[in-house]
């Protein structure tokens, strides 16, 4: 009875990731903006619908290889943290803690921007259409998703898990909106538009790399649940099942989707299109046309929402292992989530609309448009993000790890601790 009051009492982070809370992660996690963005970088890079459609389903076994390691791996390895726990549990520290750095610095903010903003440009398309919303109103609407994500994470995390959910419902009815009219017209003879469907004359095979690019950004997220492993609920059972379900379930849903937009628009409206699925609405049934728009900016919002909520538990696992300021590894005392940590995720957000020119526009730049080998600036500026983390590392993560010296921090942490109420998690969930 002791011990059980004890447990009760104490500060941890609780198993409330349950098999539909984790499915509904995953879910929500890939479908996002790409489905309604990358079918354009897909097609340009790939020539012709039938190859287009084969690299769709191409990178969609491609995840579902790596699902099915991660999900191995989780149930192998027993603490949260994703892709940044597995680095240092075979790895080492170093390459851990560089893989942190860039992705703080680097490869987070810049997510986080392209969903954002697509997110604010969606939920504004209703009320400036035909035109193009104003670059402030997008920034402000997106900045505002944001925030309200990040603080519904800090405030709850079963009320994060349940938003989550219901986000995750109304994607798959996002998709099923852009399906079903397509199957229909597919199944009433409108094949025209996948006649000559492999046509090799368009095919580039160096621009195929491109196209696998914007494909896996589409499918990026069947590996969220490694993430938040310690609160899962039966992970052993649940993190194999979720995985497989999720993936198969979007793997469907985006051949079926692709086949829907070229059977209504056709290869060279997509190619023309700045928004895909406004398209789309627009051609099949325009009774509905203010309607898709707002489902895909909800769908943006719960990719925001679990981005957040895995991502602040790499960075309070990073926090407990050394590698970052002990702080972020604390957990408040009455609501436990993890608030240092989901506070966090301010910086990323801020940090990219400093450094990247390209926010000011009213809609975020497709990922399958980015010529990673045909711009070396750009790939200079990350590979330089990424080597600045070594002294880093070593003038500070190293030294302190070695010593097991105080952290320089203690007395401002010790501050921050009391101001926000966490203290340091009191049982071992892994």
């Amino acid at each position: 009875m002791g011990k059980d009051k004890k447990e009760g009492e104490a500060v941890f982070l609780r198993k409330k990731i349950t098999l539909l809370r984790a499915f509904s992660l995953l879910i929500g996690s890939m479908v996002g903006s790409g489905i309604f963005i990358s079918p354009k970088g897909v097609l340009k890079n790939s020539g012709s619908v039938g190859f287009s459609l084969v690299v769709w389903f191409a990178c969609g076994l491609l995840s579902m290889f790596g699902a099915l390691c991660y999900a191995e791996l989780g149930t192998r390895i027993t603490k949260s943290g994703g892709h940044y726990i597995y680095i240092l549990e075979t790895l080492g520290p170093l390459p851990s803690f560089l893989f942190l750095w860039a992705e703080f610095f680097a490869i987070r903010p810049a997510n986080s921007a392209v969903v954002s903003l697509a997110f604010g440009r969606y939920m504004l398309e209703p009320f400036f259409a035909p035109c193009a919303a104003p670059v402030p109103a997008v920034k402000l609407v997106s900045l505002l998703g944001y925030y309200t994500v990040l603080t519904l994470n800090s405030w709850s995390v079963t009320w994060s898990a349940r938003l989550q959910t219901a986000l995750s419902i109304v994607k798959l009815l996002a998709l099923a909106l852009i399906i079903v009219p397509g199957m229909m017209l597919l199944a009433q003879g409108h094949t025209e538009n996948f006649q000559d469907a492999f046509d090799r004359q368009s095919l580039v095979l160096d621009k195929l790399p491109l196209a696998f690019y914007a494909g896996m950004f589409a499918y990026s997220g069947w590996f969220q649940t490694s993430f938040v492993r310690e609160e899962l609920v039966r992970p052993e059972r649940n993190i194999p099942l979720a995985v497989i379900v999720s993936v198969i379930t979007v793997i469907v849903g985006y051949m079926l989707t692709n086949v829907s937009y070229y059977t209504v628009l056709g290869r060279q409206d997509v190619l023309a299109s700045p928004a895909v699925a406004v398209s789309f609405v627009q051609r099949a049934f325009k009774s509905l046309i203010s309607v898709v728009p707002v489902l895909v900016a909800l769908s943006c919002f719960g990719t925001m929402n679990g981005g957040i909520f895995t991502f602040s538990r790499t960075l309070f696992v990073a926090s407990r292992e050394g590698q970052w300021p002990p702080l972020f590894s604390m957990i408040h005392i009455r609501r436990h989530t993890p608030l240092p940590a989901v506070m966090l995720m301010l910086f990323p957000m801020a940090l990219h609309r400093i450094s990247h020119p390209w926010a000011h526009c009213p809609s975020p730049p497709s990922p399958g448009a980015a010529q990673p080998v045909q711009d070396p600036v750009n790939i200079s500026i990350g590979c330089t993000m990424v080597l600045s983390g070594f002294p880093v590392y070593y003038l500070i993560i190293h030294r302190q790890m070695s010593s097991r010296c105080r952290s320089p921090f203690y007395y401002l942490t010790h501050k921050l601790q009391l101001l926000l109420e966490v203290v340091q998690q009191e049982i071992k969930t892994y």
